[in-house]
């Protein structure tokens, strides 16, 4: 948790001062035993008469500081530099010994600095890990780096300003042992009256401290920014946010719009013809009046769905379900933060890439549950003929930035709308339904869920692993799983196109429920008949269409003659100074394509947003206004692609 690592970062701050009292204090002393003192000092001689001491004689001076080497390596202390035995001999050494002397203080000065350079870099690594062992072996390089830049500089010292060797020499081992006070060097004072080894330590340890200020700052605005988009009940949400999810693990969250239509991967078709209300017994309020349960109303009423929110993601994974098909996880485009939108389970994405020169819209349903805050996903299926689909498939990479809008669609179920459901999809039309199985699955919805899903082949079949898994984990969860063409495969289960008698078998009384379809137009026809016939009142069934976008052949570049003559009221468009009579049935949008004027679009089906103009005269007609809000209806907005003029109209395009 956040709040956890801001403290552990804190815990860090007295560490530069910890290491400046360990680094800085001296030698821990000990008491030596006879028996251990005689172990350094073996008698070399018979005892002089009147001895107290036994007879011993005293050691040679090169003996005594071997044996004083390994008396400070037991008792914890640094061992003797091998420049302080050959200073007791410094006065009768010749010139070229004396030279050698020096350049030996000068290699030892240099290794001191590298070595504590070296040891303040390892300390900086290990002190933000918490590496206890690290820190320790690091703060002893420091010591030994010092250490042996002080034997050099003594060296040096003693050449240098003619001082007795043998003094130096004594007084550093008085030192070491802490039998007299530090080591003074009254010649080699810098600032403050501290010597050139300190300050050098001083410095370091300081810059160690910097560093590690620098480093808690950096990490609590982090934190900070972080807690502060996590605080979602204070202050309005994102532009363009879906309504808080109702039931969700998490915070608690008032409600969800009902819904009843979403596009899908690559593009969409015509408006469905039967997309309709939800029966009376379910019947949502107004899009633009959602009404949460009543606790949560009071406060808060949940915001209109809308396409205002534009923004990056960032590819987080890439799982491929089958061949030809693939699962983008989208994460926030800054690290570690949460989604900058919530959404409704069965919405959807609008997507913008620059192919070949031209900017291009799709929209793509949400795969992921909307339970999880710091990722959204999409699933992807690559058409042969798609540019978008195989811009999508064949070069995203882990990383790649998506430019992306919404979330929007009304073709959602969050459990209050109905007290059961069937989920009917074929092909890469289960995407939404994954969305609604996964979020009523992890809200343990008490009603039943019956997903009935149509495609070719075993290796065809999206999300088996996923579907499986829920089906363990919700006893509530019915799942079918017909396949057209599963010839040459081991599959069991049923064979051929979902029929009127596989949708009796398979849902009781399902003329009493309400129904979400979704997939290619065909299909969709073919289902809706067969719905009719079991009885299943049309205003109980939601649809939406998958399949691709077909432009007119003006848009596509071609140079096909018009079917029909264009006797319709004349359109007018003001920003490009254009104007034509439209033709029976046609809508604004495809007349701007004849045109060559470029409006934004992508769904075609009037759920996007992506298509909204301004009409600044006339009056048409839109079957589909799912993308308009109370405020672009009042401010004259029109969906280009589902709007055909009743008289003469001009739009800012």
């Amino acid at each position: 948790m956040p709040d956890r690592s801001a403290r552990r970062r804190v815990g860090l701050l007295p560490l530069a001062a910890v290491l400046a009292i360990a680094l800085a204090a001296p030698p821990a002393t000990a008491q030596v035993s006879p028996e251990e003192h005689a172990k350094h000092h073996p008698a070399t001689g018979a005892a002089a008469p009147g001895s107290q001491t036994g007879g011993q004689a005293p050691p040679a001076p090169g003996g005594m500081m071997e044996g004083m080497g390994e008396m400070m390596k037991n008792m914890g202390a640094p061992a003797p530099k091998a420049l302080y035995p050959s200073l007791m001999d410094l006065p009768n050494l010749p010139p070229e010994k004396r030279e050698e002397v020096q350049r030996a203080a000068h290699e030892r000065m240099k290794s001191g600095t590298e070595l504590m350079a070296e040891g303040f870099d390892q300390l900086v690594k290990a002190a933000p890990t918490n590496d206890f062992a690290a820190m320790q072996a690091a703060t002893a390089m420091l010591r030994e780096g010092v250490a042996r830049f002080d034997s050099g500089l003594a060296a040096h010292r003693a050449i240098a300003e003619g001082k007795d060797p043998r003094a130096l020499a004594m007084q550093w081992f008085k030192g070491e042992m802490n039998l007299s006070g530090p080591l003074p060097h009254a010649g080699a004072r810098a600032l403050w009256g501290m010597s050139w080894e300190h300050l050098i330590l001083m410095v370091l340890l300081l810059a160690f401290a910097a560093v590690m200020i620098a480093m808690y700052f950096f990490k609590m605005r982090r934190a900070a920014a972080l807690f502060g988009r996590l605080e979602s009940d204070s202050g309005k949400p994102p532009p363009g946010a879906a309504p808080p999810l109702a039931g969700s693990p998490g915070p608690p969250t008032p409600g969800l719009p009902p819904g009843s239509k979403t596009p899908a991967p690559e593009s969409r078709s015509s408006p469905p013809a039967t997309a309709s209300k939800p029966a009376s017994p379910v019947a949502p309020p107004p899009a633009g009046d959602n009404a949460a349960p009543p606790a949560a109303s009071a406060t808060a009423p949940a915001p209109p769905m809308t396409a205002s929110w534009k923004g990056q993601l960032r590819i987080g994974s890439i799982v491929a379900e089958t061949p030809s098909v693939k699962t983008f996880r989208l994460l926030p485009a800054s690290e570690g933060g949460v989604l900058p939108f919530t959404f409704v389970p069965g919405q959807f994405l609008n997507v913008a890439f620059w192919i070949g020169g031209a900017r291009m819209n799709r929209s793509y349903s949400i795969s992921s549950s909307p339970t999880q805050r710091e990722y959204v996903e999409i699933t992807v299926r690559r058409e042969p003929r798609g540019a978008v689909s195989r811009h999508i498939v064949d070069l995203l990479k882990v990383g790649s930035v998506v430019e992306a809008s919404g979330p929007v669609g009304k073709f959602t179920f969050d459990g209050t709308e109905a007290d059961s459901i069937v989920l009917i999809a074929g092909g890469v039309g289960i995407t939404p339904m994954m969305s609604i199985a996964r979020y009523l699955t992890e809200r343990s919805w008490p009603g039943d869920i019956f997903l009935i899903y149509a495609c070719k082949a075993p290796t065809d079949y999206i999300f088996a692993r996923e579907f499986a898994a829920l089906e363990q984990a919700n006893a509530k969860l019915h799942l079918t799983v017909v396949m057209s063409s599963p010839d040459g495969t081991d599959w069991k289960g049923p064979r051929g196109r979902i029929s009127k008698e596989l949708l009796a078998q398979t849902v009781p009384d399902i003329a009493s429920r309400r129904v979400h379809l979704c997939g290619p137009p065909a299909m969709m026809d073919g289902i809706k008949t067969l719905l009719a016939q079991l009885g299943v009142p049309p205003e109980q069934v939601k649809t939406e269409a998958f399949g691709a976008t077909k432009p007119t052949p003006a848009a596509a570049g071609t140079t096909s003659k018009p079917t029909a003559p264009a006797t319709g009221p004349l359109v007018t468009f003001s920003n490009n100074s254009k104007s034509a009579k439209i033709k029976a049935g046609q809508t604004v949008l495809e007349l701007s394509e004849e045109l060559g004027i470029g409006i934004q679009n992508s769904c075609r089906v009037g759920t996007c947003g992506l298509c909204k103009v301004k009409m600044t005269s006339g009056e048409v007609d839109m079957a589909v206004q799912d993308a308009l809000d109370a405020d672009d209806k009042a401010t004259g907005m029109i969906l280009a692609c589902q709007a055909k003029p009743k008289s003469d109209i001009a739009v800012e395009a």
